[in-house]
């Protein structure tokens, strides 16, 4: 009877890192990195925000039909260090900025090294220069205005807005997920998307 118990117990420790692992899987097969912990020193508003954040602009910069660009065309991703409530508005007026923490921005950059070097800038002009009468982002770059989250500790909706030139942007909004295991991970969008 005994050694039963000891059977039952070491099954049910492999089931669980086999479901573990499979999470994991499932992220890297998409090429966002897992969720993972936020820096040291980081409150809890700023670990769930940077876990958001990661997952998000992992997604975006990994997913060509939502980005409209080739996986890793970007040399280099500018995002604003300031997010706003409209990000996913093509009209939207970018009022009502909500600063991105100083220790979040590191957490962002460490987490999407993999993916993409990620700069936080608190200007967009600084990275815009006009050649031909176009708008466009310096040296190959994408800039990303990212959303306030909107919900709760189980589920947000996050509007995003990436910028290459004047004819090339996207703007729409991720729903993000806090799944049991895994932490928080997007499961979609919402609402309209504008592609220009």
């Amino acid at each position: 009877m005994r050694r039963m118990g000891v059977i039952v117990i070491v099954a049910g420790v492999l089931a669980v890192a086999a479901v573990g692992t499979a999470g994991c899987a499932r992220g890297a097969a998409a090429g966002v990195p897992p969720a993972g912990e936020a820096s040291a020193g980081a409150g809890p508003a700023d670990a769930k925000e940077a876990a958001i954040y990661v997952q998000v602009l992992g997604r975006y910069l990994s997913t060509p039909a939502e980005n409209s660009f080739p996986r890793h065309a970007f040399k280099t991703v500018y995002v604003l260090d300031q997010a706003f409530p409209d990000a996913g508005d093509p009209a939207g007026k970018h009022e009502r900025a909500m600063p991105i923490a100083p220790g979040t921005q590191h957490h962002i950059t460490a987490a999407l090294a993999g993916i993409a070097h990620v700069a936080f800038i608190a200007d967009r002009h600084t990275v815009i220069e006009t050649r031909d009468g176009c708008a466009q982002v310096k040296d190959g770059g994408i800039l990303i205005t990212l959303g306030t989250p909107d919900g709760d500790d189980h589920k947000v909706q996050v509007a995003i807005n990436g910028f290459v030139a004047c004819l090339g942007a996207t703007w729409l909004t991720y729903v993000v997920q806090n799944q049991p295991g895994t932490g928080w991970r997007v499961t979609g969008t919402t609402g309209p998307m504008g592609i220009s």
